[in-house]
Protein backbone atom coordinates (compact mmCIF):
# COMPACT_ATOMS: atom_id res chain seq x y z
CA UNK A 1 0.00 0.00 0.00
CA UNK A 2 1.34 3.36 -0.87
CA UNK A 3 2.10 5.97 1.51
CA UNK A 4 0.27 8.68 -0.60
CA UNK A 5 -2.81 6.49 0.54
CA UNK A 6 -2.54 7.30 4.27
CA UNK A 7 -0.81 10.62 4.27
CA UNK A 8 -3.79 12.55 1.38
CA UNK A 9 -5.89 12.51 4.80
CA UNK A 10 -3.22 14.91 6.48
CA UNK A 11 -3.03 17.00 3.37
CA UNK A 12 -7.02 17.42 3.20
CA UNK A 13 -7.19 18.13 7.27
CA UNK A 14 -4.38 20.86 6.33
CA UNK A 15 -6.69 22.08 3.60
CA UNK A 16 -9.55 22.50 5.59
CA UNK A 17 -7.61 24.05 8.62
CA UNK A 18 -6.51 26.77 5.98
CA UNK A 19 -10.62 27.26 5.51
CA UNK A 20 -11.15 27.78 8.78
CA UNK A 21 -8.02 30.37 8.76
CA UNK A 22 -9.15 32.17 5.74
CA UNK A 23 -12.56 32.50 7.92
CA UNK A 24 -11.33 33.42 11.23
CA UNK A 25 -9.53 36.28 9.20
CA UNK A 26 -12.12 37.23 7.18
CA UNK A 27 -14.27 37.87 10.38
CA UNK A 28 -11.91 39.37 12.60
CA UNK A 29 -10.66 41.93 9.80
CA UNK A 30 -14.19 42.85 9.20
CA UNK A 31 -15.24 43.33 12.46
CA UNK A 32 -11.82 44.60 14.39
CA UNK A 33 -11.72 48.55 13.76
CA UNK A 34 -8.19 48.83 15.21
CA UNK A 35 -5.39 46.02 14.05
CA UNK A 36 -3.71 46.41 17.16
CA UNK A 37 -6.95 45.58 19.32
CA UNK A 38 -5.88 42.03 18.05
CA UNK A 39 -2.83 41.93 19.90
CA UNK A 40 -3.76 39.71 22.19
CA UNK A 41 -6.45 37.73 21.29
CA UNK A 42 -7.48 37.81 24.88
CA UNK A 43 -8.97 41.14 24.39
CA UNK A 44 -11.46 40.86 21.19
CA UNK A 45 -13.63 38.41 23.64
CA UNK A 46 -17.17 39.98 23.96
CA UNK A 47 -16.60 42.34 21.04
CA UNK A 48 -16.45 40.00 17.81
CA UNK A 49 -20.16 37.92 16.64
CA UNK A 50 -20.09 34.86 18.17
CA UNK A 51 -19.86 33.16 15.18
CA UNK A 52 -16.39 34.50 14.66
CA UNK A 53 -15.29 33.58 18.44
CA UNK A 54 -16.16 29.97 17.55
CA UNK A 55 -14.27 29.96 14.33
CA UNK A 56 -11.30 31.25 16.20
CA UNK A 57 -12.05 28.71 18.83
CA UNK A 58 -12.01 25.83 16.15
CA UNK A 59 -9.38 27.28 14.68
CA UNK A 60 -7.09 26.56 17.89
CA UNK A 61 -8.65 23.01 18.17
CA UNK A 62 -7.19 22.08 14.65
CA UNK A 63 -3.87 22.87 16.06
CA UNK A 64 -4.24 20.69 19.24
CA UNK A 65 -6.00 17.09 19.19
CA UNK A 66 -4.87 16.80 15.01
CA UNK A 67 -0.78 17.30 15.91
CA UNK A 68 -0.85 13.91 17.44
CA UNK A 69 -2.64 12.85 14.43
CA UNK A 70 -0.46 13.86 11.90
CA UNK A 71 2.74 12.63 13.84
CA UNK A 72 1.27 9.10 14.33
CA UNK A 73 -0.11 9.25 10.81
CA UNK A 74 3.81 10.22 9.27
CA UNK A 75 5.28 8.09 11.43
CA UNK A 76 3.21 4.92 9.93
CA UNK A 77 3.87 6.22 6.41
CA UNK A 78 7.70 6.65 7.52
CA UNK A 79 8.08 3.37 8.69
CA UNK A 80 6.53 1.97 5.36
CA UNK A 81 3.15 0.02 7.46
CA UNK A 82 0.53 1.24 5.83
CA UNK A 83 -2.29 -0.96 5.52
CA UNK A 84 -5.92 -0.09 4.55
CA UNK A 85 -7.03 -0.16 7.97
CA UNK A 86 -4.95 2.69 8.97
CA UNK A 87 -5.84 5.01 5.83
CA UNK A 88 -9.54 3.95 6.95
CA UNK A 89 -8.94 5.27 10.45
CA UNK A 90 -6.84 8.13 8.55
CA UNK A 91 -9.84 9.33 6.58
CA UNK A 92 -12.27 8.50 10.11
CA UNK A 93 -10.45 11.13 11.91
CA UNK A 94 -10.80 13.62 9.45
CA UNK A 95 -13.91 13.33 8.69
CA UNK A 96 -14.47 13.58 12.73
CA UNK A 97 -12.56 16.72 12.75
CA UNK A 98 -14.67 18.33 9.96
CA UNK A 99 -17.60 17.44 11.77
CA UNK A 100 -16.49 18.82 14.58
CA UNK A 101 -15.96 22.05 13.07
CA UNK A 102 -19.51 22.47 11.71
CA UNK A 103 -20.79 21.73 14.87
CA UNK A 104 -18.77 24.24 16.86
CA UNK A 105 -19.16 26.44 14.03
CA UNK A 106 -22.58 26.17 13.86
CA UNK A 107 -25.36 25.18 16.98
CA UNK A 108 -21.93 24.44 18.81
CA UNK A 109 -23.28 21.60 20.71
CA UNK A 110 -20.39 20.78 23.87
CA UNK A 111 -21.22 17.56 24.38
CA UNK A 112 -21.92 16.49 21.01
CA UNK A 113 -18.27 18.19 20.14
CA UNK A 114 -16.61 16.03 23.13
CA UNK A 115 -18.28 13.01 21.88
CA UNK A 116 -16.75 13.28 18.30
CA UNK A 117 -13.10 14.65 20.42
CA UNK A 118 -13.34 11.29 22.17
CA UNK A 119 -14.13 9.53 19.40
CA UNK A 120 -10.81 11.33 17.66
CA UNK A 121 -8.48 10.36 20.75
CA UNK A 122 -9.73 6.81 20.12
CA UNK A 123 -9.03 6.46 16.75
CA UNK A 124 -5.44 7.94 17.19
CA UNK A 125 -4.94 5.60 19.96
CA UNK A 126 -5.94 3.06 17.99
CA UNK A 127 -3.53 3.63 15.10
CA UNK A 128 -0.57 3.88 17.97
CA UNK A 129 -1.27 0.72 19.55
CA UNK A 130 -1.92 -1.04 15.84
CA UNK A 131 1.95 -0.26 15.33
CA UNK A 132 3.07 -1.12 18.53
CA UNK A 133 1.10 -4.79 19.25
CA UNK A 134 -0.23 -5.09 15.90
Amino acid sequence: MNQIALLTPVFVLILWTFTIFLLMAYGRVRFTKNPQDAAHTKDLRGSLPDWVERTSDNYNHLFEQPVAFYVITICIALINNVDPFMIQLAWAFVILRIIHSLVQLTFNLVLLRFVIFAAGWLIIACMAYSQLFG
